[in-house]
């Protein structure tokens, strides 16, 4: 997300709009919701997962088995500044539909088949692939920068057990103790 998209991991962004399709999502709207503070449109199609989708952080969500450019249209978003796939590029390439102009979108979900990238072109759009392990594999000159990305999300997660375990322990509900450990 950060990366790829010079998306701003300090909230640089405020404001701006993300379509998250699918697959390792459940991070991605925390992220983009808590540390890039966008608008965030999440995909799922039951109710239970559009409720965990909620609760997670995303502001909004479309059915994927539905017409996708309609139902952002009715819920205010006729384009998004940023799309996210981490599920099926071959079927969700065609967001490029839904993205501003000079906005991005990034998948790290392999294609079957050639994408239609002619599709960004007028909007001078961007897509990446995203692949953890490109910097090692290919010694790239920024290697450094993996370990930073993996530090700060190793801080991230540690901060949210905190938060989490100090929640339960306001509700006065906790059964036996709780204990965070690794440090």
């Amino acid at each position: 997300m950060f990366d790829c998209l010079n998306m701003s991991a300090k909230g640089q962004d405020a404001g701006k709009s993300v379509l998250i399709i699918g697959g390792v999502g459940s991070v991605a709207i925390q992220l983009a919701e808590h540390v890039a503070k966008l608008q965030v449109i999440a995909m799922a199609s039951r109710p239970e997962s559009a409720q965990w989708a909620e609760e997670l952080g995303a502001d909004h969500i479309v059915n994927h088995f539905e017409d996708i450019p309609k139902q952002m249209k009715a819920i205010g978003f006729a384009q998004v500044d940023y799309v996210l796939i981490f599920n099926d590029t071959d079927k969700h390439f065609p967001s490029a539909e839904v993205i501003k102009p000079q906005g991005g979108i990034c998948s790290i979900v392999e294609n079957a088949r050639p994408l239609q990238v002619e599709l960004l072109k007028q909007k001078s759009g961007a897509f990446h692939w995203e692949w953890m392990y490109t910097r090692s594999m290919f010694t790239t000159p920024d290697m450094i920068e993996q370990h930073k990305l993996l530090s700060e999300a190793a801080r991230l997660i540690d901060a949210a057990n905190l938060r989490e375990t100090h929640r339960l322990l306001e509700e006065g509900r906790a059964i036996g103790k709780l204990v965070l450990t690794g440090f």
